[in-house]
């Protein structure tokens, strides 16, 4: 069988230059083929050299995602009034929070540039909360910031609160722990040494979020160091890396 006479594109993407089978060479090529094959070669060289980069300074820094951790909650008042669900249910609440945030990397910075704090019961949310006055931070290596007395307080009306709601609501106050989920959203840039890169939570609080599972007993008075039988827990995982 008489050899092919065609140019593969694996031939013009990795820049063969020696004589091709079939009587062709890189010489007989014509001057747009040419030009291709370099284009090609180009972008070969371009991809395979950045994915090179990219896992290299991924391997040096291998970055761990930031730990927020609930040290600290109070659950004061939690209690609704009405139980027509075509108008809604009334619910009033204070719970006061402490949280920790931890940043494990040794040569990984994250700066924070915007943080709200809200809560939710049977999944119908209530109370929010803008760390303004906290917000923006940088957290440095290794470092550790906390965000003491945080409020959560007020009415909210549950428009969807219904029968079964009610049923599991009126069993918690029975045992005197409720199940309150704490979601905390943020937006932060990263930082590698002096290179920035941004890692954008959108605005709607209603995605990305971090979830806290509470199990919160009604407490009489708050205390910022004691949260009358409040364990500390761990929030869910955050996603920032991956």
């Amino acid at each position: 069988m008489a050899p092919s006479n065609t140019i593969s594109m694996a031939q013009l993407c990795c820049c063969i230059l020696k004589p091709i089978s079939g009587g062709f060479s890189w010489r007989k090529l014509p001057g747009w083929l040419k030009w291709l094959a370099l284009c090609r070669c180009i972008i070969c060289h371009i991809v395979f050299w950045f994915g090179a980069f990219l896992l290299i300074f991924w391997l040096i820094f291998l970055p761990d995602e930031p730990r927020f951790t609930v040290t600290n909650a109070s659950l004061t008042q939690f209690n609704f009034n009405g139980s027509d669900n075509e108008k809604g249910t009334n619910l009033h609440y204070h719970l006061a929070l402490n949280i920790t945030i931890r940043n494990p990397n040794r040569r990984v910075g994250i700066d924070y540039r915007s943080m709200t704090v809200s809560a939710s019961y049977r999944k119908k949310k209530f109370g929010l909360v803008n760390l303004m006055d906290s917000v923006p931070f940088y957290q440095g290596h290794k470092n550790t910031t906390f965000l003491h007395h945080l409020v959560l307080q007020g009415q909210q009306q549950l428009v969807k609160f219904g029968k079964r709601d009610i049923s599991q609501f009126d069993k918690e106050t029975a045992a005197g722990v409720y199940n309150i989920t704490v979601q905390v959203t943020f937006r932060v840039k990263i930082r590698y040494g002096k290179f920035k890169a941004n890692f954008f939570k959108p605005e709607t609080y209603d995605d990305q979020q971090i979830n806290c599972e509470l199990k919160l007993p009604i407490s009489i008075t708050y205390n910022e160091t004691s949260g009358g039988g409040f364990k500390a827990t761990k929030c869910g995982d955050v996603g920032i890396f991956s």
